[in-house]
């Protein structure tokens, strides 16, 4: 029994000891969770986050979740830690290098923070300026318009860009533009303004510099079209109270001086002009130039036409000085348009329109003269738009015809020559003369349509002439708009070409006026036509500027007197004279010479006695249309005798040096 006691005492053994190594573990493992969790604890309490992986490792499941909910937070505190310190950072690092000023204003406007940059800005250091209320140190003037846009801004919710001069510290305003934006409390009222804010002295300087390149006339430095739209604007604005004169003027003759002497004079004329001018304005009123040889001036409180014209005579006075430029004495002539102004309705471009159509009526008579506006004006300009409209017309529905009118030897008084004259069918049917439409005909550029249809009715009545066995030449009057058209000679050619007429069954008539335009253009298109073997008629000499050197220097054949020096040269005694005077200027160049305009017998005795070679006028024939112009031809023809042509020399075609004519 003592023997089978042994194994039941081994497993009590067995038991016991197993016993005490659960209860020893237990112990242990209890005691290696109180040291984790004092290990957790210690670093919880001491923010030592994340914990290492072996303090996690012996952590009870519990405490893990637990402490692994205190690492995401640590964790995330430390990411936002590190990204306020970047931006701490990067704004310490621009409040030290930008040159803008930051500021922070509390809902008062007092500041709460301004950064260094107000001591490059404004001469204060930042604790000069905590403190104070901001806007104390903006201008009197711009205060209301700044309170109004803060307030405004503050209503939209909308941040505001704003411009002001504020006093620096040295009591000298300066220009900022501050770009600012409100935040807000949970109210929704403004709890601050943050704002930044930069000097704009020297964009302004430059904006104020190009504003005043755009408006100034870079020649004459006076202000240009576009600044003359502003004066205009501030000038009628205040008309009612304060009348004032608008004068618009140009130079007469200005194109001449500038393709003579050269646009180098030319400058220098407008700059003179300019400056003779400026010379009689008072305080408060202004010159401009509009551009070429125009220029406006405005005049304040002047309410009458006598005073307007004792201005305007003012203006031609210092204008019409003789001036010496690049070697030449000139003469200056001004022509002016005047408009008087109290109605602020009165739109700047109807003034100037009005100015305009005054100073054009000033040039109709003779120029050197100042012209009130009046509402005749206006009505001249519908007429002349009435008259281009019939003249379209007239055009288009072929109602243009043509007369001739024979000009005789005279000696024989039989015809040699026949000018051919325009007419034109009004929408009544009357038959009107050049005088209704040519004039409005040049200005409109339709003359070069009529007078292109004049020359091929002129070619085909010669062909038709020739043809019947009475060649006679016909005479066509050119207009100064055709003379100086770039492609007129080959116009002409392309007519000859058509008709199949010879060039010198057509002698070409040019005005006085027309050559003077533009003399060089003029004499290369002139020695064109010559060289073709078109004759050429120099038309209405003696109510021109030419002179006897540019009568040589040019190609002409023919000189045809004006009608007025026939006219005149009965029972005056200066008529006579003058009228000899004339032709044997012509005679001595070697010209045929025509007068125009005979009425009466006296008239052509009067003329035949003093050597003319050509007459023509009522007396002799009226102007016939196609078929009775060929049946007066029938009852004999004489020769149109053209004087020996001559040669011009080099030098004889300068306008400028005397000339000798060659024979």
């Amino acid at each position: 029994m003592a023997t089978n006691a042994y194994p039941l005492l081994w497993i009590i053994l067995a038991l016991a000891l197993g016993v005490v190594a659960v209860a020893w573990a237990e112990r242990r493992r209890q005691a290696l969770e109180r040291r984790a969790l004092e290990t957790a604890l210690g670093h919880l309490a001491e923010f030592r986050l994340p914990l290492p992986d072996p303090v996690k490792e012996t952590m009870p499941p519990v405490l893990h979740r637990l402490v692994r909910g205190y690492d995401d937070v640590f964790t995330e505190m430390l990411r936002r830690e590190r990204a306020l310190a970047e931006r701490l950072e990067r704004f310490a690092f621009m409040e030290m290098h930008t040159e803008d000023m930051l500021m922070q204003a509390d809902e008062k406007g007092v500041v709460k923070y301004i950064s260094p940059a107000a001591h490059t800005q404004l001469g204060y250091v930042p604790e000069e300026l905590r403190g104070t209320r901001i806007l104390d140190l903006l201008h009197p003037d711009d205060l209301a318009h700044w309170v109004e846009s803060l307030k405004r801004s503050a209503r939209e919710r909308k941040g505001a860009l704003l411009e002001g001069r504020w006093r620096s510290k040295d009591g000298r305003y300066v220009a900022l533009e501050l770009s600012l934006r409100h935040a807000y409390g949970l109210n929704g009222k403004v709890a601050g303004t943050i704002s930044m804010a930069r000097n704009v002295e020297a964009r302004n300087a430059l904006r104020d510099r190009l504003t005043r390149a755009a408006q100034t006339d870079q020649l004459t430095g006076l202000p240009n079209r576009a600044a003359l739209a502003d004066s205009l604007r501030e000038f009628r604005a205040a008309s009612e109270e304060q009348p004032f004169v608008l004068f618009l003027f140009d130079l007469d003759r200005f194109k001449q001086v500038n393709d003579s002497l050269g646009h180098a004079a030319g400058d220098e004329y407008l700059i003179e002009t300019a400056n003779r001018v400026r010379s009689i304005l008072r305080p408060g009123d202004t010159l401009a130039r509009m551009g070429g040889d125009e220029f406006v001036a405005l005049f304040k409180g002047i309410d009458s036409h006598g005073g307007a014209r004792s201005i305007a005579a003012r203006i031609i006075d210092a204008v019409s000085q003789p001036y010496s430029c690049h070697g030449a004495l000139l003469h200056p002539k001004t022509s002016i348009g005047i408009v008087l102004c109290d109605d602020p309705e009165l739109a700047s471009d109807e003034l100037i329109s009005r100015a305009d159509r005054a100073m054009y009526a000033a040039k109709r008579q003779g120029g050197n003269l100042a012209i009130v506006y009046n509402e005749g004006h206006t009505d001249s300009l519908r007429k002349d738009f009435s008259v281009e409209q019939a003249l379209s017309r007239a055009l288009e529905h072929s109602r243009l015809v043509v007369h001739f009118q024979p000009v005789v030897d005279a000696k024989t008084k039989r015809p040699v020559l026949s000018e051919v004259l325009v007419r034109m069918l009004g929408d009544d049917g009357a038959l009107l003369g050049p005088g209704h439409f040519i004039d409005v005909a040049e200005k409109t550029g339709q003359i070069m349509q009529v007078g292109q249809w004049v020359l091929e009715q002129a070619c085909w009545q010669a062909r038709r002439l020739e043809e019947g066995g009475r060649p006679t030449p016909i005479s066509v009057n050119v207009s100064p708009r055709q003379l100086l058209h770039v492609n007129f000679a080959r116009s002409v050619e392309t007519v000859l070409e058509q008709t199949g007429v010879s060039p010198s069954s057509i002698v070409l008539e040019v005005t006085e006026s027309a050559v003077m335009e533009d003399v060089e253009k003029a004499k290369a298109t002139l020695n064109h036509l010559r060289s073709l073997g078109f004759r050429l008629a120099l038309d209405d000499f003696g109510t021109g500027y030419s002179s006897i050197s540019m009568l040589k220097a040019l190609p002409f054949d023919i000189l045809k007197i004006d009608r007025s020096f026939v006219r005149d040269s009965e029972g005056l005694s200066l008529g006579p004279s003058l009228l000899g005077a004339i032709i044997d200027i012509g005679k001595s160049l070697k010209l045929t010479i025509i007068a125009e305009g005979i009425e009466t017998a006296a008239q052509s005795l009067h003329l035949e006695c003093l050597g003319c070679d050509l007459l023509q006028g009522f007396h002799f024939f009226r102007p016939l249309d196609a078929q009775a112009h060929f049946e007066a031809l029938s009852g004999g023809l004489g020769q149109l005798r053209i004087a020996t042509a001559r040669e011009t020399t080099v030098d004889e075609m300068s306008l400028f040096e005397p000339a000798t004519s060659a024979s």
